[in-house]
């Protein structure tokens, strides 16, 4: 009797051990048959069992269950976890036929979940990189040229970066710091600005230059009047000396603020005259006019 029980129980045992063994045949291909019905949620599952409990699983089958899982998560927009699968997929089988495609979800999932302009840009220069990856190694491919589009995106959003970078220094009085931006806008995205604005917001800028200096102008003049009335006092000569140094720096400063105006003022005024040959029809016309005037006034 005891035989037979304990014949029982390993027989259920292995019986027990025989259902959990997972067949790839079985996974794979309702795994697939699920993906096409647009299933995705049980075809995650399964291709999930394949990926990591099937037996006899090769390496081109474990590809393309890695694919498919990433490319559902892609799909249902679920572009978090798409890049997460596709980087993994990069790493796993970097000469796969599909790399050229997962390149470009891959850019494309990262300018998705990407926040809006004013905030940081890690995942649009991640964008950028896979999208140029991708047109440098494989650019006879179909991919290749939809990733121009997004390399194009992605201009747009730095140029717009910088623009709110601008509006800020703007906003805050930094007149000088707001033509730099602006000007770096003009130089490194001339496809993705309207010109004649920029132009103008580069010269109203530069025009105000003054207006960012004149408190820092101020403190220095006010320093220096401190330290020369120490120098009056001062009768060790090396001490004096020191003073005597410290107020050149201060006069050598004060001369380079003073200079970066004038030349700002002058070249706001070129700009400008510049601006309403080539923009005749500009809506910032009238604007640039004022300026101009403005300007020749103070001379």
């Amino acid at each position: 009797m005891k035989k037979i029980l304990l014949a029982l129980l390993v027989s259920a045992t292995v019986f027990s051990c025989a259902e959990k063994v997972v067949k790839k045949e079985q996974v794979m291909t309702k795994a697939i048959q699920l993906y096409k019905k647009g299933e995705y949620d049980d075809a995650k599952e399964y291709f999930k069992k394949a990926i990591y409990e099937a037996q006899n699983m090769t390496t081109t089958d474990i590809m393309e269950a890695r694919y498919h899982l990433a490319n559902i998560y892609f799909l249902e927009e679920n572009y978090i976890d798409a890049i997460v699968e596709f980087e993994e997929f990069l790493s796993l089988f970097p000469t796969s036929p599909y790399v050229p495609e997962v390149l470009y979800k891959l850019a494309f999932s990262y300018l998705k979940v990407s926040p809006s302009p004013d905030r940081d840009l890690t995942y649009v220069k991640k964008a950028e990189e896979k999208a140029e990856e991708l047109i440098d190694s494989y650019p006879d491919t179909v991919y290749a040229r939809k990733a121009k589009d997004i390399i194009n995106k992605v201009r747009k959003v730095k140029a717009q970066h910088l623009i709110e970078i601008a509006d800020l220094y703007e906003h805050l009085g930094k007149y000088y710091s707001a033509s730099v931006y602006y000007n770096m806008v003009f130089d490194d995205y001339p496809d993705q600005i309207k010109k004649d604005y920029i132009i103008y917001k580069i010269a109203y800028n530069l025009a105000n230059a003054d207006q960012q200096y004149e408190d820092e102008i101020k403190r220095y003049q006010e320093r220096i009047k401190k330290i020369e009335e120490k120098i009056e006092k001062e009768k060790n000569l090396e001490k004096r000396n020191v003073l005597l140094n410290r107020k050149k720096l201060l006069e050598e400063h004060i001369n380079r603020l003073e200079e970066r105006i004038r030349k700002s003022k002058e070249r706001a005024a070129q700009i400008i005259k510049h601006a309403l040959s080539k923009y005749p029809d500009s809506r910032y016309v009238d604007k640039m006019k004022k300026l101009l005037e403005k300007l020749h006034e103070e001379g």
